[in-house]
């Protein structure tokens, strides 16, 4: 890390190397004081109180300046941003990628791997665990089984700023650095008590949230101990869905009914109201079979829907049918994604040390965080061959539709059904899916954090200092499954007649005297409103039922040491940081036995035990090669690790860098580094989560035009090796001498990762197996036995695999500039990164997505261009913000044309929030913040017809890019005695 004075108190600065540091000791100490730049310039005495630690080193002496670039949140930022989590002003840096968080939509309709309401950053949009996240340069137990860290759970009163590397870092900090590193960094010198209450609220007051913070620390013994505790509460009780907000209009892809090979016509179009065209609320007749030995038209009765409560039978007008959606299909619209989930966290932060003698500094910290969110996923849809078989003589079957079947000679008919018929489009919520719905499952997520570490640190004298402790953190994730329906128990439920003895309806399988069916209630599927709660509980699982508990711990043994050679080189002193880890991680993951043995249609959880342990040694140094001569200075900064992991060998990583202050206006930086990223304890281990996933038999049916109800597996591979990274970045620092507090930065990266852990589809599969490609064929499972050798697929087994490689390169630019204005200062800046490439080679296979951002692209891009401008006008107690956060165009597939769809583009965006604060007396603070201003809507990012049921129940937006609630308010009072 690298010593810093910080000469700003209001900023969202990019710092590197030796960023603004010899311009800003050339202009004048008035002006740089009031500068809002952070400088790394070096100070003639031993670092003093009130300097900060970067992160982009373990290099952490006084004057030394690292080519990492590296961004900085400070807590001026976090207070004036007032965000209601802690990772929403960390993802509107430029650098960071699609990222989850309660308050978008990446992961709410996800229900499995306790992923949902993770906080979390995606630095260059290469996977979030590509980006190691340090708590105060620590590492932190993961928040789940797939290597995610919750950002959640940390105490926001004490965070003093947030360190962004964005670059390579795994030789200075180990594995997942290949994208960078996220450092949050407390304030063990907090003194006082700090206190806030705030509140805030979208324009459509349905999204209320308030946060409660607090903190107190005080010194002993003349300073040689100190104490602090913080606590931190946050709760957003309500969620909002899709069809709040009236930009949502069901827009997605169809097929052109117009268009053919040649007549110039696009193959697909954007239509609004797309919905389900096999399927209805109340059910939709979409087949049926002939009486044994008598031929009959099966598609007689076909495009008839069953409607009301009576269940009578009406005419159904699909629209434009493509695949299984349609667009003004006479249908419900339940756009049933999360706009926002509901969600709430808190956190206990303690922390005590005492400094014996200056060679010997103990300390202790201890951290409890929980977090809670629920969520709901798709419902049970049964369409295509998975509809439900309804015989002649069903009970619930209306008179009318039974004598025209057996007019017709029908045996069967097959009705498509949306599982839906309690519910209506203004009665969405958790508590109606769990008691009036079949099928549509609510998840609960509750998320515990315990993590302990003992620190021994000390200054040996002569620029020396070392430090070591041990950590060990645990997490606890319950994940349980409400109205989730039981697979077997909806066969039986539907499959409802009338007990000859008694005249009333039973369960045909009850009345065989069938024991799976004991208890068995029959299920009204005929029309609306008609489904009893005596039969949904019996369908879906009860409550406590399905559930799956991940137990995660992570022990760190960890020491190193820094300072200076006792001989040194012309241009200066060769600083050295050395150190060693030991490092184990264990997950044990549980799940009921009904989970286990795939009873359900979703959340068919694994259970598995996994664990590896790590040694690691690192060694930096750093150079100075040229001192006053042709150049001011030139630095070589050189760091080797050598990782040993348990699962898979040595592994060797490094990088080098050189640093130039050219003269008093210009600095230049540069790095090469090999980072890596090694498998999580789910891509290991896992025995494989189970999913109803009715993937079309491309043997059987080469069309896909028939989809058999099969399952996909996905498990973990303990073969799995690290993924290698090679990283460039160089830059250019100007702090012109004539414009003082005035500096521009511009950093050009590429990054190349190879053996990228990923899993081929289900579908991709099947055709390189059938295609002859003999390695992929015991993934496909036949009626139970691996290969070909069955009449159906019944499994398709999926496993992550080093087959992947990932480049990704582009720039990074800042300007900053303070001048005086009226009464005060007035401060520019502006932020900003623009994508050349972002890209994918996967067995041949190349996909770019820099710029493309639609789901029929085969890999999720962030769009090229991004920027953050700002002005902050400071003027004794009063400050105020105006800032525009600018998101460029985009396209929807990055190959399509003209031919392929009517229109590819995604429009730029800019979103104007304000920001202001008043220091009523020294000890109170009221602030306020509008965010999107103008509400503006997000853009219509539509999915093509191959999605789906998704284009049905998922609202074509890119929450994780764009803001999908609209405006919103936060208001609140600080305190500090």
């Amino acid at each position: 890390m690298v010593r810093t004075r910080l000469f700003a108190a209001s900023s969202l600065v990019a710092i590197s190397a030796a960023f603004f540091a010899s311009a800003a000791m050339a202009q004048d100490q008035a002006a740089a004081t009031a500068a809002p730049v952070a400088s790394d310039a070096a100070p003639a005495e031993p670092a003093a109180a009130g300097e900060i630690v970067v992160t982009g080193s373990r290099i952490a002496i006084a004057g030394y300046s690292q080519p990492t670039p590296v961004t900085v949140v400070n807590e001026a930022v976090l207070q004036r941003d007032a965000r209601p989590n802690i990772g929403d002003s960390v993802r509107e840096l430029p650098a960071v990628g699609n990222s989850s968080s309660p308050n978008n939509t990446a992961g709410a309709g996800n229900i499995v791997a306790g992923i949902t309401g993770l906080d979390t950053v995606n630095l260059r949009n290469l996977g979030v665990t590509r980006t190691l996240v340090l708590f105060d340069g620590q590492r932190v137990v993961q928040s789940n089984v797939t290597g995610q860290i919750d950002l959640g759970t940390v105490p926001t009163m004490l965070v003093q700023r947030i360190d962004v590397v964005t670059a390579g870092a795994s030789a200075a900090w180990g594995s997942d650095a290949v994208a960078g590193v996220v450092n949050l960094v407390i304030n063990k010198k907090f003194d006082g008590i700090r206190a806030s209450v705030e509140g805030g609220s979208t324009y459509k007051f349905d999204r209320d949230n308030y946060r409660l913070s607090f903190a107190a620390g005080t010194g002993f013994n003349e300073g040689r101990g100190r104490v602090i505790i913080a606590g931190n509460y946050f709760n957003a009780p309500e969620n909002v869905f899709a069809n709040q907000r009236k930009w949502n209009r069901y827009r997605q892809l169809v097929v052109n009914p117009a268009y053919t090979a040649t007549n110039g016509q696009p193959r697909l179009i954007h239509a609004d109201n797309v919905n389900l065209a096999g399927a209805t609320t109340g059910g939709l007749i979409v087949g049926g079979t002939c009486v044994t030995g008598v031929t009959c038209n099966t598609n007689a009765l076909n495009s008839r829907q069953f409607t009301g409560q009576s269940g009578a039978l009406a005419p159904f007008t699909p629209g434009i049918v493509s695949g299984q959606v349609a667009s003004d299909a006479e249908t419900l619209q339940a756009s049933l994604n999360n706009l926002a989930i509901r969600y709430r966290t808190s956190s206990l932060f303690g922390y005590a040390s005492y400094e014996f003698t200056d060679w010997l500094k103990a300390s202790v910290q201890l951290n409890y965080g929980t977090t809670y969110s629920k969520n709901n996923s798709v419902p049970s849809i049964r369409t295509g061959t998975n509809a439900v078989n309804v015989r002649a003589d069903n009970a619930f079957l209306p008179d009318a539709v039974r004598q025209q079947m057996q007019a017709l000679n029908l045996a069967t008919i097959r009705v498509g059904t949306t599982n839906l018929n309690n519910l209506t489009e203004d009665t969405l919520s958790y508590d109606n899916f769990i008691h009036d719905v079949v099928g549509v499952p609510v998840a609960t997520t509750k998320r515990t954090l315990k993590r302990g570490v003992f620190t021994l640190e000390g200054d040996l004298g002569g620029g020396w200092s070392w430090n070591a402790y041990y950590q060990r953190g645990e997490v606890k994730v319950v994940q349980r499954t409400l109205s989730n329906v039981i697979t077997a128990n909806y066969a039986f439920a539907a499959d409802a007649v009338r007990d000859p003895a008694t005249g009333n309806i039973v369960c045909r399988a009850t009345l065989q005297g069938n024991p799976a069916a004991a208890g068995c209630v029959p299920l009204n599927i005929f029309g609306t409103g008609v489904a009893s709660q005596a039969a949904i509980r019996y369908v879906n699982v009860k409550e406590g039922q399905n559930y799956q508990i991940q137990n995660l711990t992570e022990n760190v043994v960890a020491a190193s040491a820094q300072g200076t050679l006792p001989f040194g080189l012309p241009a200066g002193n060769v600083a050295v940081a050395f150190g060693a880890e030991y490092r184990d991680e264990k997950g044990v993951v549980n799940a009921d036995p009904g989970a286990v043995a795939r009873l359900y249609s979703v959340a068919n959880f694994p259970t598995f035990y996994g664990k590896y342990h790590v040694k690691e040694a690192f060694v930096e140094v750093d150079v100075p090669l040229i001192e006053d001569s042709f150049v001011k200075s030139l630095s070589l900064n050189s760091a080797g690790r050598i990782t040993d992991y348990s699962t898979s060998g040595v592994v060797k990583t490094w990088k080098i860098g050189l640093t130039s202050q050219v003269n008093d206006s210009i600095r230049l930086r540069g790095t090469v580094s090999r980072d890596i990223r090694a498998p999580n304890l789910n891509e290991l281990f896992s025995t494989g989560l189970s999913t109803l996933a009715n993937v079309p038999d491309l043997r059987a049916n080469p069309n896909g035009s028939v989809t058999p109800p099969n399952y996909t597996v996905q498990s973990g591979n303990p073969n799995l090796k690290p993924e290698v990274a090679r990283t460039y970045s160089a830059g250019i620092v100007l702090s012109p001498t004539f414009l003082r507090r005035f500096n521009i930065s511009v950093d050009y990266y590429q990054i190349t990762l190879k053996g990228a852990i990923n899993s081929i589809g289900s579908t991709e599969v099947q055709n390189r197996c059938l295609a002859g490609e003999t390695q992929f064929c015991p993934q496909l499972i036949y009626n139970g036995a691996p290969g070909p050798n069955g009449p159906l697929l019944s499994d398709i087994r999926l496993f992550p695999q080093n087959l992947a490689s990932l480049k990704t390169e582009g720039l990074d630019f800042q300007t900053d500039y303070t001048l005086p204005f009226l009464s005060g200062d007035l401060q520019l800046r502006v932020l900003g990164n623009y994508i050349f490439t972002l890209r994918q080679n996967q067995l041949g296979q190349v996909v770019n997505y820099a710029g493309a951002i639609g789901p029929d692209n085969p890999v999720t891009g962030v769009p090229r261009a991004r920027f953050t401008a700002s002005a902050t006008y400071d003027t004794g107690p009063l400050s105020f913000t105006a800032q525009t956060r600018f998101i460029g165009g985009a396209k929807l597939v990055y190959t399509w044309t003209k031919k392929d769809v009517d229109d590819n583009s995604i429009p730029a965006v800019a979103y104007v929030d304000l920001r202001g604060s008043y220091q009523i007396t020294p000890a109170i603070q009221f602030f306020a913040a509008v965010d999107n201003l103008l509400n503006q809507a997000p853009p219509n990012v539509a999915a093509g017809p191959t999605q789906g049921q998704t284009a049905y129940y998922f609202t074509p937006i890119a929450g994780q890019i764009y803001d999908q609630l609209g405006r919103s308010y936060r208001a609140g009072v600080r305190f500090r005695f």
